[in-house]
């Protein structure tokens, strides 16, 4: 029986074993996320310093951030012209109180009741003024024929 009982204190030897090895891969992974997270943070740190540095030194940065401010600049210059293009496709502005998009006519945000700026219109081709008829409540230019004003729904009669 001697063998048997070699064979048992070595099995549970080897058991014990594994099972140290396994608590120490579980400790270790542990660690490596915990380093993981811990880094994580480091990152984002650095991503809102760098932020802040932006924007509390928009033109007085050191010579070594001049290329990251270019880039930055350029790339929010394209947003700024992308999120424009949308807005005109879209025909809605932004108010300047909320932010809330609001169609270009409207004259208050539907979001916060602010009034919205006068948008000046393009200057158009002269027509003569016989031929131009205006809304006699709020002045918009009207197309020929209408019979309502498009900007302040005010009846038209036949001028």
């Amino acid at each position: 029986m001697g063998f048997l009982d070699d064979f048992g204190k070595k099995l549970s030897s080897a058991g014990q074993e594994a099972i140290a090895k396994t608590k120490d891969l579980a400790d270790i992974a542990k660690l490596n996320s915990g380093i993981s997270e811990e880094e994580n943070k480091i990152k984002a740190a650095f991503l809102e310093i760098g932020k802040l540095y932006f924007e509390f030194h928009p033109d007085d940065y050191e010579g070594c951030f001049e290329s990251y401010f270019v880039n930055v600049k350029e790339s929010k210059g394209k947003i700024e012209d992308y999120e424009k293009q949308i807005a005109e496709i879209k025909g809605v502005r932004k108010c300047p109180n909320c932010g809330m998009e609001v169609p270009k006519t409207a004259a208050f945000c539907a979001a916060c009741g602010n009034a919205m700026p006068v948008v000046s219109a393009p200057a158009e081709e002269s027509v003569p003024e016989q031929e131009e008829r205006r809304c006699p409540s709020c002045g918009e230019l009207l197309g020929e024929g209408s019979a309502f004003c498009p900007k302040c729904g005010t009846k038209i009669e036949n001028m």
